[in-house]
């Protein structure tokens, strides 16, 4: 066996142990973290031909810290946000104002699992989408099968999911600008919002119910894409997703009001004990305080100065005052002081630590392990001689395996950010090798990755669990694989047109 066929077989360890452990022993994604990140130490520290020395080891590693650091504390702080309002009954007011305001049910599905779902996946991501519209679609009235499929639905804005942490993995890895990867992932995805949209209207009422409510399920698509990506663009990829979200529940509330019920006027005669725009001001506080910082060219340069930790070797910088986690802290603060009662606010503070706490230790060590493997596997050189190998039979096959490597990462660890995080430098090699753009391969990563991440076991356990339908994972695994396949192709196809314009 020769010196190129050995390396070939010891990069791919690391990968075919991440299969294994997730599909044939199905292991948690925060234990297959470790465990790959203690073989891959152990492949770089062994006479192997990726060895590296203790300096290097620990030069890859503070880079993998740095670069995680944004991505922990956006999602340690947003988790939080979000406990501090489920625990003072914020979020129960919202939901009564939801269920009291849609009696169609198109309409309903499209504005629970596509813009409040969406719009608590980006506040606090993994998954919390499902937490939160599970319970309301079973208030509702909803079917078993209704609720897993609609809740798991709500995943289908991954890439801005957890205020864009997916989006900041890839980014930080690649090297490509977070607005230019946001945005570029904004049109890729743009007709895969309509894909789902639809998908969503046929699962709550059927094909017949969906044919008068084309119209909506595509103004709903234009909005979700449109604001996606003026807002990645131009103003703080970040709040993306919850603009977007925020824009398509506005426009869906108002088209509901165009039809009055009498049940639902009855409904919100009872008032809530908590106004709503107590309810919404924690969340408006973060979009006003990322639109300022970023928005305002000469506050963002003189607060880009202050407190800004760098790794010049590896061009990472990571800034106290424009870390969207500062901002989530804030707005935690100014949730607490509004909805807090009194003498039980300091109460609420450790209630709401502990949960998050629960909740987000596991992804915060899958995402951390992940990257830390990702960054040794690059700067020994593992990614290199993947990307070489895959990259040898051509442009056209790398444009085939780079959406296919991206879903099959997605599916593993159920989270769109530690896929990226795994597998985003190897797609950097897979371009240089192809003498591909790198945006096209990161694009693909970021969008492709999301596409299988909602219908990870993981995933569609949590889901079954509101509705006591364990043990029936395949089953709804098989009704929305195909789904997304489809999305997967369309992202494959997306490489080939944008490969093709630049050829």
């Amino acid at each position: 066996m020769g010196v190129e066929t050995v390396s070939t077989v010891i990069s791919l360890v690391p990968i075919l142990t991440s299969v294994l452990l997730l599909l044939a022993l199905r292991m948690p994604s925060h234990m297959v973290s470790v465990a790959v990140w203690a073989l891959v130490g152990a492949l770089c520290m062994l006479p192997t031909p990726f060895h590296m020395v203790w300096s290097q080891c620990a030069d890859a590693m503070s880079y993998a810290f740095i670069s995680a650091l944004p991505i922990v504390t956006v999602l340690a702080f947003g988790a939080l946000l979000y406990q501090v309002l489920s625990c003072t009954g914020a979020i129960d007011v919202l939901a009564r104002r939801v269920s009291s305001s849609f009696t169609d049910k198109v309409l309903s599905a499209l504005f629970i699992s596509g813009a409040l779902g969406t719009g608590f996946e980006w506040a606090s991501g993994f998954g919390l989408g499902i937490v939160m519209v599970a319970p309301l679609y079973r208030r509702l009235g909803w079917s078993s099968a209704q609720i897993v499929q609609l809740s798991l639905l709500t995943q289908f804005w991954i890439p801005w999911g957890a205020y864009g942490a997916s989006s900041m993995a890839t980014s930080e890895l690649t090297g490509l600008p977070l607005g230019v990867l946001a945005s570029d992932s904004a049109l890729v995805a743009w007709p895969l919002a309509f894909l789902y949209l639809c998908l969503i209207a046929v699962i709550a009422s059927g094909w017949k119910g969906i044919r008068g409510r084309w119209t909506i399920v595509l103004l709903s698509a234009a909005v979700m894409g449109t604001v996606t990506w003026a807002v990645s663009r131009w103003i703080e990829p970040t709040i993306a997703g919850g603009c977007a979200a925020v824009c398509l529940g506005a426009m869906l509330w108002c088209f509901t009001r165009a039809y009055p019920s009498d049940e639902r006027i009855k409904d919100e005669a009872c008032e809530p004990e908590l106004s709503m725009w107590r309810v919404v001001l924690p969340y408006a506080f973060v979009v006003f305080y990322l639109a300022t910082v970023d928005g305002i060219p000469g506050l963002h340069q003189r607060l880009a100065k202050w407190m800004t930790w760098s790794m010049r070797n590896h061009g990472v910088h990571v800034s106290f005052f424009l870390n969207p986690g500062l901002a989530l802290f804030l707005a935690c603060l100014l949730a607490v002081a509004l909805l807090g009662r009194g003498g039980h606010r300091w109460s609420l503070c450790v209630q709401s630590v502990r949960n998050t706490y629960r909740q987000i230790w596991r992804p915060i060590l899958a995402t951390v392990a992940f990257m830390a493997t990702s960054s040794w596997m690059a700067d020994s050189g593992m990614f290199h001689v993947l990307g070489s190998d895959l990259a040898r039979p051509g442009a056209v096959a790398v444009l085939l395996t780079s959406p296919v490597l991206a879903a099959l990462g997605g599916f593993m660890v159920g989270t769109s950010t530690a896929s990226n995080a795994m597998l985003a430098p190897l797609q950097v090699q897979m371009a240089h090798g192809s003498h591909l753009p790198i945006t096209i391969l990161a694009v693909g990563q970021n969008v492709a990755s999301a596409q299988t991440a909602y219908i990870a076991p993981s995933r569609i356990a949590f889901a079954t669990s509101f509705v006591n339908e364990q043990g029936k994972e395949g089953q709804y695994l098989r009704r929305l694989a195909p789904w997304s396949l489809v999305a997967v192709g369309w992202v494959a196809f997306a490489e080939f047109l944008v490969w093709a314009w630049h050829v």
